[in-house]
């Protein structure tokens, strides 16, 4: 085994490290099941969602400045979305579908228990902000 180095930040960016790939993992399932994920599916996911949530829903030019993807990709992935119910079209903008808007999802749960850990791990830092 190779010797390691030290590693600067070690305890907030294994904090971070560890919530990004549970809540990652969760929201693979929440949208895909078992299904291998193409990965840029959940940013424009989660960028359709933000803008839902904040009532300020976003075009596809948005998304793919949001989130920095081509827009070319960015339409190919939202109709995607379309096909797949996930989302609805509203003129030149994107919102989550009603299905998906009113579903109360265990991934939401299992999410902020992640970020309470993560917060918690994060709490114990001596790194200031």
């Amino acid at each position: 085994m190779p010797e390691t180095y030290s590693i600067m930040h070690r305890l907030e960016r294994l904090a971070l490290a560890k919530a990004y790939i549970a809540l990652t993992r969760v929201m693979v399932d929440s949208v895909f099941g078992k299904k291998p994920a193409d990965h840029s599916l959940l940013l424009i996911g989660s960028a359709i969602m933000v803008g839902h949530a904040e009532d300020k829903p976003m075009s596809a030019t948005k998304i793919a400045q949001y989130i920095g993807l081509p827009r070319s990709t960015v339409i190919r992935k939202l109709n995607q979305f379309l096909k797949a119910g996930v989302i609805a079209r509203h003129g030149n903008v994107y919102l989550l579908s009603i299905e998906r808007a009113h579903n109360q999802t265990k991934y939401v749960t299992e999410a902020m228990r992640i970020f309470r850990i993560a917060e918690k791990d994060l709490k114990a830092s001596e790194l200031d902000t």
